[in-house]
C-alpha cells in the first residue's frame, strides 16, 4: 500500500488507526496534501470533506460527542486553522475529544512574506489539552521523536479528561509524493488509566448529608445515564434533599425538580427561608438558568461541594467550600446506604412549589396567543419519542427549560461557550454519527450565521430543523438591559433580512412554513414524514408579541407563587 512519503503524515495515520481514531473531517488545501494522501490510503479511516473550516470543526465536534472518541480535523496552513477556534473552545469546555491536525510551512518561512504562513505553533493553545509541533526531519531520531509526540497527543485527547489537542505538522515541498507503507507495526505507547477514588473519610461527607436539614443537588450539562439517575433518586428520596436538573442534564424524573426557571417563579420572601439550602452539591457542565445562578449567589449556602474528576475550583456560585476531585458516579456510589433521613421538609417544600408552578404554567398555555412560547409547547409534543434534540443558543436553550420533558428525548447544546456559531453544523455532525432521529431547534440568527452547515455531502436524512424566526435577536427584547435603551436596540437586535426558505431551498432541502397555530400543526406533520435529506420548518412569529407573552407568563407564574406562599403561612 502506498502512502505519503512524508514520515510525519504516514505515522499520524497509522497511529490514529491503532488508537481508535476512525474518522477524519478534511477541509481542502494544498499544504495538507501529505495528510490527505496518508489518511485516504487507509480504509479503516472514514474521510469526510467539509469545505468551510469553521463548520467542519463543529461537524466533527457533533460526531465526537456522539461517539465518545476522538475525531481528526485536517486543514491546510495559514488562517485555515484559526477558523477551528470557536469549536475548539466549545470542545474544551464540554470535554469533547478532537484532534486538530494542521499542516504548516517550514518554521523558517514564518514572518518572511511566504503565502499562507502565520505563527501557527500553539495558535489554539488556551483551549487545548496539549499542543505539539512534529519534527520535519526524517532520520532515526526524528522518527522516534515524531512517534512519541503523536502517541502523547492522541492520548491527551482522552486522559485524564477528554478535550481537544493540536498536532501542527510542517511540510516542505514537494508535497504529493508517495512511498510504500512501512510494514513494521507503529510503536504504540498505551496509557493506563487509574481510577480516582474518594479518600477514606467518606463518613464525614455522609454525616454532613445526614445531618444537614436542607441539601440541594444541582446537575449540570452531561450525558448521564440510567445509573446516575438511579443514584440521584436514592438521594432525592431523603426528606432533606432536593435534586434540580435542566434539559441538558438529561436527568428527568418525577423525583427531581426538572423545570428550574419555571419553579423559581414560586420562590418569594415568604418561603425562601424554607427553600434556601444549607448544603449545595453540584456536578456536570454548564448551568443554563441565569435565575438559579443569581439566586444561589445571593443565598450563599454555608457549604458548596463541587464534584468533578478534574479539580479546578469551579466556583460558579461564589461560595465554593469543597472541591471534590472525583467522578460524580464514584461520589454518589460511595454515599449509597450511608446517608440517613432526618426530620426535614426541604424536599417536600421544593416539590410543592414546583407542582404549583406546573399547574399554573399548564393553565396559562391554554390561552397563550401564537408566539415563541406557544410554538415550543406544540413542537415539544411533536418531536418523535427517543429523539436527540439539539438546542441552538440562546433563546431555544432557555425556552425548553420551561416545559416538562418526557418520551425519552435527549437534549444537547453548545453550552460550553454558549455561542451561536456552529449550532447547526454540530447537529449535522451529531446526526451523521448517530443516525438517530434528530431535531435542531434554532433561532433565525443562529441558523443564518451557520448556514454553511449544509455545504457538504454528508447531510443525514434523520435530521429535522425548526427555525423560529422572531425577527432576529429576540432574546434582547426580553432580558433586562437592552430593552431599556430603545435607541440602542438595533445594535442588540439583529434583523437578518434573509429569505430563509430560499436559503434552505438553495441547498436542495425541503422547507415547510408556519405562521399560526393551524399552519404549525400541519407543517409539523409534514416535517416528520420520511425524507431522503434533512428537512426544515420555518416558523414566523411576531417580534413584539413573543417577548411580551413570555414576560406576562413569568409575571403570572410569580403571582401564583406569591398567593401560594401566603396560603402556606
Amino acid at each position: 500500500m502506498r502512502t505519503s512519503d512524508h514520515f510525519a503524515a504516514a505515522e499520524l495515520a497509522r497511529l490514529c488507526i491503532a488508537k481508535g481514531v476512525h474518522h477524519a473531517v478534511i477541509s481542502p488545501g494544498s499544504r495538507n496534501a501529505p495528510l490527505v494522501i496518508a489518511f485516504l490510503a487507509h480504509k479503516e479511516i472514514s474521510c469526510l470533506q467539509v469545505i468551510d473550516e469553521r463548520s467542519a470543526a463543529f461537524f466533527a465536534l457533533g460526531m465526537a460527542r456522539q461517539m465518545h472518541r476522538p475525531v481528526a480535523l485536517i486543514c491546510t496552513s495559514g488562517s485555515a486553522v484559526l477558523n477551528y477556534g470557536p469549536a475548539i473552545a466549545e470542545a474544551f469546555y464540554q470535554r469533547i475529544p478532537l484532534l486538530v491536525i494542521s499542516a504548516d510551512r517550514p518554521a523558517e518561512w514564518t514572518d518572511q512574506g511566504e503565502g499562507q504562513t502565520i505563527r501557527q505553533q500553539n495558535v489554539l493553545a488556551p483551549h487545548l489539552r496539549t499542543s505539539v509541533d512534529l519534527p520535519r526531519g526524517d532520520d532515526e531520531l526524528a522518527r522516534w521523536h515524531c512517534n512519541r509526540l503523536i502517541n502523547a497527543a492522541i492520548d491527551a485527547s482522552l486522559l485524564p479528561v477528554p478535550g481537544p489537542v493540536q498536532l501542527n505538522v510542517p511540510f516542505g515541498e514537494p508535497l504529493y509524493g508517495t512511498a510504500e507503507e512501512d510494514e513494521t507495526p507503529a510503536r504504540i505507547i498505551a496509557p493506563v488509566p487509574v481510577a480516582s477514588f474518594l479518600l477514606p473519610d467518606k463518613g464525614w461527607r455522609a454525616q454532613q448529608l445526614s445531618g444537614s436539614p436542607k441539601v440541594m443537588v444541582l446537575a449540570g450539562q452531561g450525558a448521564w445515564g440510567e445509573g446516575m439517575k438511579a443514584q440521584l433518586k436514592q438521594l432525592a428520596a431523603l426528606p432533606q434533599v432536593a435534586v434540580l436538573t435542566e434539559a441538558t442534564s438529561n436527568l428527568d424524573d418525577p423525583a427531581f425538580i426538572t423545570c428550574i426557571d419555571r419553579t423559581l417563579e414560586g420562590v418569594n420572601a415568604e418561603n425562601e427561608k424554607d427553600l434556601k439550602p444549607d448544603l449545595l452539591i453540584t456536578f456536570g457542565g454548564a448551568i443554563v438558568s441565569k435565575r438559579i445562578k443569581g439566586l444561589l449567589r445571593k443565598w450563599r449556602p454555608a457549604q458548596h461541594w463541587n464534584v468533578d474528576v478534574e479539580a479546578r475550583h469551579y466556583d460558579t456560585f461564589q461560595g465554593l467550600t469543597h472541591d471534590i476531585a472525583v467522578d460524580p458516579h464514584i461520589f454518589l456510589a460511595q454515599m449509597e446506604g450511608q446517608v440517613k433521613p432526618n426530620e426535614s421538609a426541604f424536599g417536600q417544600a421544593w416539590h410543592a412549589v414546583a407542582e404549583r408552578m406546573q399547574a399554573r404554567h399548564a393553565a396559562l398555555l391554554k390561552d397563550a396567543p401564537f408566539s415563541d412560547l406557544a410554538v415550543f409547547s406544540e413542537l415539544l409534543r411533536a418531536v418523535p419519542a427517543g429523539s436527540d434534540v439539539h438546542l441552538a443558543n440562546s433563546t431555544a436553550a432557555r425556552y425548553v427549560q420551561l416545559f416538562d420533558r418526557h418520551r425519552g428525548l435527549h437534549f444537547l447544546g453548545n453550552r460550553g461557550t454558549s455561542g451561536i456559531d456552529g449550532c447547526t453544523s454540530t447537529a449535522v455532525g451529531a446526526a451523521f454519527a448517530s443516525r438517530k432521529p434528530t431535531t435542531l431547534i434554532s433561532g433565525d440568527v443562529a441558523f443564518c450565521y451557520d448556514s454553511n452547515a449544509f455545504w457538504n455531502d454528508h447531510l443525514p436524512p434523520e435530521l429535522r430543523i425548526v427555525v423560529i424566526d422572531n425577527g432576529g435577536g429576540n432574546i434582547f427584547r426580553f432580558i433586562e438591559g437592552p430593552d431599556r435603551h430603545p435607541d440602542l436596540m438595533r445594535w442588540f437586535d439583529s434583523p437578518h433580512r434573509r429569505d430563509i426558505p430560499a436559503l434552505v431551498k438553495s441547498y436542495g432541502l425541503a422547507c415547510y412554513q408556519a405562521h399560526d397555530a393551524a399552519s404549525l400543526k400541519a407543517a409539523l406533520e409534514q416535517l416528520y414524514r420520511p425524507h431522503d435529506k434533512p428537512a426544515v420548518l420555518h416558523v414566523k412569529t411576531d417580534a413584539e408579541v413573543s417577548p411580551k407573552v413570555l414576560r406576562d407568563h413569568f409575571a403570572k407564574l410569580r403571582e401564583a407563587g406569591a398567593r401560594g406562599g401566603e396560603r402556606s403561612n
